[in-house]
């Protein structure tokens, strides 16, 4: 977005958001202002740019990065690293490792549950001629089968 855009975005005014345009806070990507990457380094700054700040001039070189520009990403990364810890905080997020022990650690629980079924089952359809009646002692099992492989899935967590 342009930085006037930004301005009323951001509840500023436009001399100011060009002044840390200028100072290499904000985040430029083309010549527009990246907002959410902007607004993530505005959001991480303990206080307010000061005026004398603001007001300097940035000196660019045409190659590699200038100092304000590293610390704004430096900034930005921070600032996602923050987001992403608070996200593992929250129960949002989890590690690959733990994520994969958990769900192997559930496949053992249903491979084992329904492994165990015919065993169970088995003993009370064999003397059973009417359809009807093995249905029933199936759909019965059925029922019991899921809810043991819910109980077992949620304490296998």
């Amino acid at each position: 977005m342009t930085q006037a855009e930004y301005a009323r975005h951001h509840g500023k005014s436009r001399q100011y958001i060009s002044r840390l345009a200028k100072a290499g806070v904000l985040v430029l990507r083309g010549g527009k202002v990246d907002a959410p990457a902007s607004d993530a380094v505005l959001d991480d700054r303990p206080e307010p740019v000061s005026e004398r700040v603001a007001a300097a001039p940035v000196e660019s070189t045409p190659t590699g990065t200038t100092f304000a520009q590293a610390k704004t990403a430096d900034m930005v990364f921070r600032a996602r690293l923050r987001k992403i810890e608070y996200d593992q905080r929250m129960g949002k997020l989890m590690e690959t490792d733990l994520f994969r022990q958990r769900i192997e650690a559930i496949l053992v629980v249903i491979k084992e549950t329904v492994m165990a079924w015919p065993n169970r089952v088995a003993p009370e359809v064999a003397p059973l001629t009417d359809e009807r009646e093995v249905w029933e002692v199936l759909m019965r099992e059925a029922r019991v089968l899921l809810h043991d492989t819910r109980s077992a899935v949620q304490h296998a967590r």
